[in-house]
């Protein structure tokens, strides 16, 4: 949202908008340490939720209250948050790839883009206050558009992976109910237990041997 709000509207206060900012990583970080309370725990040092929102408190209220100075710097700020967003997106890409996904290209190719504009932004190549505001809200829009693809291609990924998954469960149930063989390389082979039990040769009991005849007395 700020994003196309810069887009359309390149004039907006950078002082406002920094003002905006700090009061949401207030309300942000209020939330996640209620969130912190209300969950039960689930061991120490596992859950961050009260030190990450503590954390945006005290960043939102410096933001506010040295909202000027901020303003400054907004572009190299919002450069440096898109190029940390992006190495994280980076390891997405190269994991899928590992595991064998078909489109991690997607993500690749939108992370190599948000990566050059904010080095754009956090080296200063734009002249003019307007090119600039327009540049960050074109680096929020990536980003955020990064992010749902992201997300959208994970669900995907693991729907296929569960079918997947679900396939060769019924498979391997198939073989040890029925004896069907029903994979693709092998042929199909149905083992029926009463004629398997009819080919079989019938074992025969052996013959008692005879008594032994007792000696003859002279």
């Amino acid at each position: 949202m700020i994003g196309v709000l810069l887009i359309m509207n390149p004039d907006t206060s950078m002082t406002m908008l920094c003002r905006v900012l700090g009061i949401g990583a207030v309300v942000f970080g209020l939330l996640r340490v209620l969130g912190y309370f209300m969950r039960e725990l689930q061991g120490v040092g596992l859950q961050y939720d009260f030190a990450a929102g503590v954390f945006a408190v005290i960043a939102g209220a410096m933001v506010i209250w040295r909202a000027p100075e901020v303003a400054n710097i907004m572009a190299v700020v919002i450069g440096l948050f898109v190029l940390v967003d992006c190495v994280f997106k980076l390891q997405v890409a190269i994991d899928s790839k590992r595991m064998g996904a078909s489109s991690w290209w997607i993500t690749l190719l939108f992370t190599c883009i948000c990566m050059v504009l904010g080095c754009l932004l956090i080296f200063d190549t734009f002249k003019g206050q307007k090119i600039i505001s327009i540049m960050m809200g074109v680096s929020l829009v990536a980003d955020g558009l990064q992010n749902l693809c992201t997300v959208i291609y994970a669900a995907i990924f693991v729907k296929e992976v569960k079918t997947a998954v679900q396939n060769k469960v019924d498979e391997m149930t198939a073989i040890e109910t029925t004896g069907e063989v029903v994979t693709d390389d092998a042929p199909d082979i149905v083992f029926d237990e009463a004629s398997f039990t009819e080919s079989a040769p019938a074992e025969t009991a052996p013959e008692p041997e005879p008594p032994a005849e007792p000696p003859q007395l002279p």
